[in-house]
Parts: structure tokens; sequence; C-alpha cells
């Protein structure tokens, strides 16, 4: 899973859901899941089969609610890993925003597996820091 950017000059058609509990998706053919929350589009959890023990570290002090980043899984880290300046925010802005769902992008196929399309578009962004993007910017999780 890779975040992408890119500048859009046309107003986005897409449909677009905004929640906040976190979506589990699984793979019928294989019962393989994962589990993303919608505050910084960050996996949780990944498992083989609904019996296997999770593959995925999540602190138990992790917090879930959406007022911290959420410690452990897989963090959308953009556009820095770290903090290279303490004017930016640890690990990027993307991860300290509720991403929406693009509404009809939840697949589970045989051939392609199983995953779901969130979106975040910059002008609704908060905790971000200047920088190349404007209010057209969207980003894209896949």
């Amino acid at each position: 899973f890779f975040p992408s950017a890119t500048n859009n000059t046309q107003p986005n058609s897409r449909t677009m859901t905004t929640a906040k509990d976190p979506i589990t998706i699984t793979h019928t053919a294989t019962s393989s899941s994962f589990t993303i929350h919608p505050y910084g589009a960050h996996i949780t959890s990944y498992a083989t089969s609904p019996n296997a023990p999770p593959i995925l570290f999540l602190s138990r002090d992790a917090i879930l609610d959406g007022t911290k980043p959420i410690r452990g899984g897989i963090p959308l880290c953009f556009p820095q890993f770290g903090q290279p300046d303490p004017s930016y925010p640890q690990h990027g802005f993307l991860r300290n925003n509720y991403w929406k769902v693009v509404e009809g992008s939840a697949f589970d196929d045989d051939a392609n597996g199983a995953g779901i399309a969130m979106e975040l578009s910059l002008k609704d962004a908060v905790h971000a820091r200047g920088g190349k993007w404007g209010e057209d910017t969207q980003s894209y999780f896949v």
C-alpha cells in the first residue's frame, strides 16, 4: 500500500463517506482479513485466517479514538519519516487526519484479493504544515 498525491484542477466526482469506526475487509476465497482505521488510513491488523494469530503489532497503549496517531500496525508516513524540523508533525500529517472511504471501492475477488480505497482532500487536512500542497491536491490510499 502506498499513498499517492495528484493535483486535480477539476472537481472531484467521487462519492465519499466519512466513517470513524474501523473497517474490516475479508477476502472470501482465503479468509485473510485486515482492519483499517479511517483516522490516518492506518492498518491495525492483518490475519491470514480467522483463527491465525495477528501478524501486525499493535501496542496495548494504542489510542484508537482519533485523538492521536495510532501506535503500531502500518502507518502512513508522509511527507517525511521522523521529525526533521520541530514545526513538522512527527512522521508527517497524513496520519493525523480522518480519511474518507471512496464509496463502492471495497472489493473482494479471487484474482485480486480484497481491498478498499480511501481519500483525503488536503483542504480538509488538519495539522498540516505548508509545502507544495494546495487546496486542489488529493491524496489516495488504495
